[in-house]
């Protein structure tokens, strides 16, 4: 393994985005474990960590459940539900959220997400989540604080840094990663075609509203 060491000061919630596999999952569980760590032991696997005791609540790695009969959507929600009343409590809470409400459709999920996350971002409670729905970064520009990870594609290959930086995301790779795992050329080169019809004409302008 060769960590990758990352500085961050939240003042206010942190909204985390990113394209797949650039770091964001693994940073958040850095974020939760290290705040574990540092209110049982008194040490954590970083230079110094500086915050204020709360409970430690967090929606990652979810799963659906046949056994249970629950959808993985009811599991998000569930599990969302559950953060949201602790934050009611008298208790300060630490949540840590992966991807919010990806379960569900695009516009309903950026409409409940961008509410839930105001909840969430409430005086006396610090919320760090991720998520590859950027209309966030704007309709909750005022109460998070974004950061982003961002990779560099040369020589036919992807390289990620994993270093944390200010700002939404600008970057996307999820069409690369096909071409680079071998899918069928004629498939990828008909995928960025229609993400890019999607983005300036047609569906994606019809589904925005615009």
């Amino acid at each position: 393994m060769q960590p990758v060491a990352n500085t961050i000061t939240a003042g206010k919630a942190v909204l985390l985005t990113g394209s797949n596999a650039s770091g964001k999952s693994t940073f958040l569980k850095a974020v939760a474990v290290n705040a574990v760590l540092a209110q049982t032991i008194f040490t954590c696997t970083a230079r110094s960590y500086h915050a204020a005791c709360c409970r430690i609540l967090t929606s990652i790695a979810l799963r659906d459940s046949i056994r249970d009969g629950e959808s993985y959507f009811m599991a998000e929600i569930r599990s969302l539900k559950r953060i949201l009343d602790a934050c009611q409590g008298p208790v300060p809470v630490l949540c840590v959220i992966d991807e919010v409400l990806r379960g569900t459709n695009t516009v309903e999920r950026i409409a409940a997400s961008s509410r839930i996350l105001g909840v969430l971002a409430k005086v006396g409670n610090h919320c760090f989540a991720a998520t590859h729905d950027l209309e966030l970064t704007v309709i909750l520009g005022d109460i998070y604080e974004n950061y982003h990870f961002e990779e560099t594609v040369e020589d036919s290959d992807v390289h990620f840094h994993y270093q944390l930086k200010q700002g939404p995301c600008s970057t996307r790779n999820a069409l690369t990663l096909l071409e680079l795992t071998g899918y069928d050329e004629n498939t990828v080169r008909s995928a960025k075609e229609a993400a890019k019809e999607f983005q300036n004409t047609g569906i994606w302008k019809k589904m925005k509203g615009v």
